[in-house]
């Protein structure tokens, strides 16, 4: 069975939060899954980008994946997947399954898997950030007025399976918000690890190389969620922090 599941905002501290975890001997996973957005793991295949990314991520065959998809029980897919990937490290006794997807029907995903989860967010200002970087577009002011009607539904989702989390108290949640995560590293990192039954080690602050270039990320840094501040300035701040007011909780400061 996977361990745990990592789920939030594309962007949001899911690769960093994964990234602690593949710190710990035994312990290990691929880039992301997304087999809880289906019905059972025979639904799988169907299900892109997804299921193409597994090939590489995991490193999966295509009758690899078909036949760690052959069955109804998420449990016994995740431990095919286990002993199917080849990019595990020696060792690797256990996987997770770190797929931001999730995020947007955290409740159903949670109905398939009785593991813990963890949900990461930030603010909503350095979320735009995030994505206009990964957009590729060099005007802001042009690319923020289409992102942001198409951006708004999603989040809503999330926001509302959020706000489901926080204020019910699911002893199966543990809530990561990226800014405290990396102003208080030691802290934050005691507190995850402990949702999982891991003791903490000062060596877990200090990342391997990523396995991905989509996550070059060496180790914890406090800057990580405030290169907004410098990059959008307070006029596009003050824009973004308008469109988004709605989701208050997030903002952070």
């Amino acid at each position: 069975m996977a361990s745990f599941v990592i789920t939030g905002l594309e962007r949001s501290g899911t690769t960093v939060v994964s990234e602690l975890f593949r710190q710990v001997p035994g312990l290990d996973a691929g880039f992301e899954v997304g087999v809880l957005l289906g019905a059972t793991p025979r639904a799988f295949p169907g299900i892109e980008p997804f299921a193409g990314n597994m090939l590489h991520d995991w490193g999966l065959s295509q009758a690899a994946l078909e036949a760690c998809c052959d069955t109804d029980d998420f449990a016994l897919f995740y431990e095919r997947l286990r002993t199917a990937s080849t990019v595990m490290r020696p060792g690797t006794r256990t996987i997770f399954d770190k797929t931001p997807r999730y995020i947007a029907t955290l409740d159903e995903c949670m109905g398939k898997v009785a593991v813990p989860f963890f949900v990461t967010f930030k603010d909503p200002r350095a979320t735009v950030l995030s994505d206009f970087k990964a957009s590729g577009e060099a005007d802001f002011d042009r690319w923020f007025e289409t992102y942001a009607r198409g951006k708004i539904g999603y989040m809503r989702l999330a926001y509302l399976q959020f706000e489901r989390v926080r204020l019910g108290a699911d002893k199966r949640v543990c809530l990561v918000r990226l800014e405290e995560f990396c102003l208080q590293p030691r802290e934050s990192c005691v507190r995850i690890l402990a949702h999982v039954g891991i003791a903490f080690e000062y060596s877990y602050l200090v990342f391997r190389p990523g396995r991905y270039q989509l996550a070059p990320i060496a180790s914890i840094s406090a800057g990580l969620p405030f290169a907004y501040i410098n990059a959008l300035g307070r006029a596009r701040s003050e824009r973004v922090g308008a469109m988004f007011a709605e989701f208050g909780e997030w903002f952070f400061g």
